[in-house]
């Protein structure tokens, strides 16, 4: 391959090097069980110093990519993912009814708090009193997301004891608020994992993330939830329909069977996500 130039900069040779080896596990060109190219040939390759390339090959091996014994060839361990990985990384937001078998919740804390924070008030009108639950959900005994959770003390205060333990705090501000919420709202960034939440979700210091800020609002505006969920970028995905941007009301209508995947697709919701 072509030597490819790293530069000193805010990111250092070894992160730099580290990229350009993920992206080659990840576009295949290095397989699955194939041995890497030994350290001497990389050291040619992008000019580097011999323990710039073992950094980048430690950092790799420690997010799971590679196997790196002393005295043995390193090579890929990372499988790309199939169609049948679908669970638990997506489903659709109707499954705040649904658990699994394997499904677990560990709650880190729980605390009363007489305001919302000022990053989340602006969100609506608060409703008092608030606990702020933070857990860590997984799947399978896997991390896949980690988040602070305030729940409107009049509505926390009619859920079963230690019912967040048991269950998806979704649902139990749906079925326990004692008024019906009008309105569910969402925002979708992306972020780098810091070190504590990265150790909760066992992944490398700044893996990227879903960040999800998530507000229950009532006829009144008042919050009776919200919630800032960071969810591991291997456990996350978004999966929409998006055809009818692409057409104006003008467009000729769908026959045969486009016509009946668009009328499965209207009757179901688009977004894709597992729902916490």
């Amino acid at each position: 391959m072509n030597q490819i130039a790293l530069h000193h900069g805010p990111v250092t040779l070894y992160a730099q090097l580290a990229s350009i080896m993920r992206d080659r596990i990840m576009s295949g060109v290095w397989k699955s069980g194939d041995e890497i190219p030994t350290l001497d040939q990389m050291v040619r390759e992008f000019a580097v110093a011999r323990v710039t390339v073992r950094q980048a090959v430690q950092m790799l091996a420690d997010e799971g990519l590679l196997s790196s014994q002393r005295g043995r060839r390193t090579y890929v361990t990372w499988q790309p993912p199939t169609s049948d990985d679908a669970n638990p990384i997506f489903s659709y937001t109707g499954s705040v009814d649904k658990e699994t078998a394997n499904y677990a919740i560990n709650v880190l804390s729980k605390q009363e708090f007489d305001e919302l924070p000022a990053h989340l008030a602006f969100l609506g009108e608060p409703h008092g009193r608030y606990v702020r639950i933070r857990k860590v959900d997984s799947e399978n005994g896997i991390p896949y997301v980690i988040s602070d959770n305030y729940v409107a003390l009049p509505v926390y205060r009619r859920i079963p004891a230690n019912g967040e333990k048991k269950a998806k705090l979704v649902r139990l501000v749906r079925d326990h608020a004692q008024t019906p919420i009008a309105c569910w709202k969402e925002r979708i960034t992306v972020t780098a994992l810091n070190y504590e939440d990265a150790t909760h979700l066992q992944v490398p210091i700044g893996s990227p993330a879903a960040r999800i800020v998530r507000v229950f609002l009532d006829a009144d505006d008042k919050i009776l939830y919200t919630g800032h969920l960071l969810y591991r970028a291997d456990r996350f995905a978004v999966d929409r329909d998006i055809t009818d941007l692409l057409y104006d009301s003008d467009r000729p209508a769908a026959s045969g069977r486009a016509a009946r995947r668009t009328a499965r697709s209207s009757a179901q919701p688009t977004a894709r996500r597992r729902t916490h």
